[in-house]
């Protein structure tokens, strides 16, 4: 199991390691380059000397070797050094020469150049196998060496080869300055760079630790304690708006569960006092009408038991526990059978309910169970407020289809307007407060909307669904 880290370091360490990462493969590649670089300058150069010495080399060196004293060789060597060595190319170059035999001709003894006896033994080594005027790379203790073989063909009989040498030392010694260089600019970039990390993680890292503070106490049930100063970073800007989105939510459902439980335990309250006190009254023989108390505790249990149901189906739908059925259904047909289902409640309140439909079917994808207990909450309740008339139609467009129900009566009043829907709320003659907010959230489960208003005729209410084709 990797152990818990915090934000900062998970943040820092990263960005950090791929600094020293990128700088380290920097430096290797600029090592890597620079010496391609170099070895190919020096050879190129060494080629340019033996191409500038090989006109000199066959005007001082003629005939054959065995006619040259030690004297005469020496003598014709020193011309050639000399004229090497006011070359420009060659100041870091010197030229060997061996016999057919690879033994070293000149110089002899002790020089003042970098060539050392290492160096003379691993040359001749490698001197039958090397190809004329090609540059070769040889190792002598620490030292790396370039140099390449000029045979002298002009001579008779013996046919000697001078060798041209140059050293990589200067090359390496500036490399090494360019490294020191490189690695101190690396080493202020690294520095400067653990401390914008440490800074950047910081200021990710305490608005977070906020965030965390503030989503503790709000699981505590502190939803109004944000304190937290907005964050020039976006997305925990956004965070910290959708957390305190999501506290003003919570705390609202909080309030509004409060809310629910006293009016729940109100209006149960009500019907099993009544249920209760008729009871003990017949149980003590104080009521000397026991029928009628027996129909106030039936009616009361009736109310008490309708009261329940719509609870149980409202806290279903809420709590996404019911089972949604959503089936092809035609609104011509069922809004038929659920004004049907009101004409009890018509007549006994003396009015009329009138359908508007249309001649072809009008089809929508909804559960029959909760349409038509929001389609005939909507419908009693227009009845209740209705001077004689209630009517249903539809309307239909290309994407909804909007059942419409009005009354002819006064109209919702406006402070009531806006809190129809909430549970337990009931205006003038209302019952438990609860046939609206049941009628709104079983149109929001079946993918619809219901809206009221007012015209001048009476309210208004709509409930819109997605319409189906065919």
């Amino acid at each position: 199991m990797n152990p818990v880290k915090s934000m900062k370091s998970k943040i820092r360490t990263p960005v950090l390691l791929l600094i020293v990462g990128f700088a380290f493969i920097t430096l290797l590649l600029f090592n890597v380059a620079m010496r391609i670089y170099v070895d190919n300058n020096a050879k190129n150069e060494l080629q340019s000397v033996s191409k500038t010495m090989e006109t000199v080399v066959k005007k001082e060196l003629t005939g054959n070797l065995r006619n040259y004293t030690p004297n005469n060789l020496k003598t014709a060597f020193t011309r050639l050094f000399k004229a090497l060595h006011t070359s420009k190319l060659a100041a870091n170059t010197e030229m060997l020469l061996y016999s057919r035999r690879q033994e070293l001709l000149y110089p002899q003894g002790e020089t003042d150049s970098f060539v050392n006896q290492q160096l003379i033994d691993k040359i001749a080594e490698q001197l039958p196998s090397m190809k004329e005027k090609k540059v070769y790379t040889i190792r002598a203790g620490n030292a790396k060496y370039f140099f390449l073989s000029y045979p002298l063909t002009n001579f008779t009989g013996d046919h000697p080869t001078i060798v041209f040498v140059a050293q990589a030392g200067e090359s390496n010694a500036l490399i090494r300055m360019m490294n020191l260089i490189l690695i101190c600019v690396m080493l202020l970039g690294v520095a400067f760079a653990a401390l914008l990390a440490n800074q950047l993680s910081a200021r990710i890292a305490k608005p977070v630790a906020e965030l965390c503070d503030l989503t503790k106490k709000i699981g505590k049930g502190e939803f109004s304690t944000s304190s937290q100063s907005a964050s020039d970073i976006l997305e925990l800007g956004l965070l910290h708006q959708s957390i305190n989105e999501m506290s003003a939510r919570l705390e609202a459902n909080d309030k509004s569960q409060k809310t629910f439980l006293q009016n729940a335990s109100h209006e149960l309250r009500t019907p099993l006092m009544s249920i209760q006190g008729y009871a003990e009254g017949i149980q003590s023989g104080v009521l000397p009408d026991v029928k009628h108390a027996a129909e106030v505790i039936n009616s009361e249990s009736k109310r008490l038991n309708t009261l329940v149901e719509e609870l149980l189906t409202l806290s279903r739908i809420e709590s996404q526990t019911y089972v949604r059925e959503l089936t092809v259904i035609n609104l011509c047909d069922v809004l038929k059978e659920y004004t049907q289902r009101l004409g009890g409640f018509v007549s006994k309140l003396q009015r009329q309910l009138t359908l508007t439909l249309s001649d072809t079917p009008v089809l929508v994808l909804a559960d029959d169970a909760l349409l038509s207990q929001a389609v005939m909450n909507i419908a009693s309740n227009c009845l209740r407020y209705a001077k004689t008339t209630a009517n249903i139609s539809l309307l239909q467009s290309k994407t909804d289809v909007v059942i419409r129900i009005t009354d002819d009566g006064t109209g919702i009043p406006e402070a009531d307007l806006p809190h129809i829907f909430e549970r337990f709320y009931k205006g003038t003659g209302g019952n438990f407060g609860l046939g609206l907010a049941i009628a709104k959230s079983a149109v929001e489960f079946m993918n619809g909307n219901v809206r009221a208003y007012n015209t001048e005729s009476g309210a208004v209410f709509e409930i819109a669904l997605p319409v189906q084709s065919e």
